[in-house]
């Protein structure tokens, strides 16, 4: 019998995370809680950003380069403008290094935990007082480590390159009523903005222990964890790694 999971990614990345659950054998009702919407003024924000000079440039999700890219696209040539001001490339996680690597950019540096914690050990590690350290991230980037790095003497900007906008309240009712019909074995979830969006909406619904109750609850990292035992809801498993397939491995051995 096929193990049947749920999980809420960007439009962008469901068809990928079809294609990894059809691999594994399992059966995947999926769709996105929010849409990510680009923001027109950061295009003058990161120029300004390489005329002031840039020493270290933090990606923090895969969102937040491909963004970053689409927005440049056309006006600000981003591969270029990055290897001529020889900025430091830091990515928070594999997956995000990998589409560096992709773009032909090579990544200087990545925390051994992909959270803000392990991002502290990294600065902690390496010089950062009056270096120039830019953020090209999500409205919802939390702003703990800004605060921890200008303790710390660094100028830090940080640049909003993409807002995030919650699916409509009558479009999300039809959604978590097909989804509690699916009845899924496993409900995934990726980050802790997934799921403060989604428990919110499916709270106002009043439909949330209809949903929890039923199924078994994955996290990826130890961050999105803590977020979703922070509502007294249990977790049920963990990823070690921070990729959708580590879950999806994970799943498979915690079904055996």
């Amino acid at each position: 019998m096929r193990i049947k999971i749920a999980a809420f990614r960007p439009e962008n990345l469901l068809s990928h995370a079809r294609e990894l659950a059809e691999h594994h054998g399992f059966d995947l009702f999926g769709f996105p809680v929010f849409e990510l919407v680009e923001r027109e003024e950061a295009l003058n924000e990161i120029e300004a950003a390489f005329k002031e000079g840039i020493d270290i440039l933090v990606f923090t999700s895969v969102n937040g380069i491909k963004k970053s890219f689409e927005l440049c696209k056309g006006k600000i040539d981003l591969k270029k403008r990055l290897l001529e001001a020889d900025a430091e490339l830091c990515a928070i996680g594999p997956v995000t290094r990998k589409e560096l690597e992709k773009r032909g950019l090579r990544v200087n540096l990545m925390p051994s935990a992909f959270s803000t914690k392990g991002l502290k050990e990294l600065f902690n590690a390496i010089r950062v007082k009056d270096r120039r350290i830019v953020f090209l991230r999500s409205s919802e980037g939390n702003k703990e480590i800004i605060a921890f790095l200008e303790r710390k003497g660094a100028v830090v900007t940080d640049i909003v390159v993409y807002e995030l906008k919650k699916k409509e309240l009558t479009e999300f009712k039809k959604l978590l009523v097909d989804l509690v019909k699916f009845k899924p074995d496993y409900v995934i979830f990726t980050s802790s903005l997934t799921f403060e969006i989604f428990f919110e909406l499916s709270k106002e619904l009043n439909i949330e222990k209809e949903i929890f109750r039923a199924t078994k609850i994955a996290a990826i990292g130890d961050l999105t964890a803590e977020t979703i035992t922070g509502k007294g809801i249990r977790v049920d498993l963990v990823a070690e790694k921070s990729t959708f397939e580590d879950i999806l491995d994970a799943i498979e051995e915690h079904a055996q």
